[in-house]
């Protein structure tokens, strides 16, 4: 093994292991092996790294759009996205934006939510959807995890009207002296 290490090396710049696959930097751009060599993706992408949710999805950005890839290097959709957020692992979930506004993919690269918001931001159990009209939406951990199994949209009926982070407050913690 160190011995084909050493030859991987001599051949690209970089060499990083992943859970599931190589990630290789030959010429100064990047690609995507398996541990066997074979090409996933050709080392022609400006950036590459994998999706936290552990599904072998591939994030690959070339002339400035990204696009997502599963494990056997087949895009996933069409879109062309101009940035992707790749840590809501903790949610099974991905942040993707096009343009000014964000939406969410699920864990199999499928959208969950349509690219509509301003501002997508985690808070306390849940996620918080800023509205292009201002609107704020929460939804909580648990209706998140049954969003990223399934293709629904956000559901309208469950969906709490959530106050600013500057106009919450959380009440004093009482302590005993002796």
């Amino acid at each position: 093994m160190e011995e084909s290490l050493r030859n991987m090396k001599q051949k690209y710049q970089y060499v990083g292991f992943l859970p599931k696959s190589v990630r290789i930097k030959k010429d100064g751009f990047w690609g995507v092996n398996d541990f066997e060599g074979n090409q996933i993706l050709p080392s022609n992408y400006i950036e590459i790294f994998t999706l936290s949710s552990g599904h072998g999805l591939i994030a690959a950005r070339d002339a400035g759009f990204w696009n997502i890839y599963d494990f056997n290097g087949n895009k996933l959709n069409e879109e062309k996205y101009d940035y992707i957020y790749p840590y809501y692992g903790l949610f099974g979930m991905t942040k993707v934006r096009i343009g000014d506004l964000w939406g969410l993919i699920n864990r199999f690269g499928k959208m969950i939510t349509p690219i509509k918001y301003t501002k997508i931001e985690k808070f306390g159990k849940g996620i918080i959807f800023h509205n292009v009209n201002k609107e704020i939406i929460f939804i909580e951990k648990s209706e998140l995890f049954n969003m990223t199994r399934s293709l629904n949209i956000l559901p309208s009926k469950k969906s709490k009207l959530a106050l600013p982070k500057n106009l919450i407050s959380f009440p004093n913690k009482k302590t005993r002296t002796i």
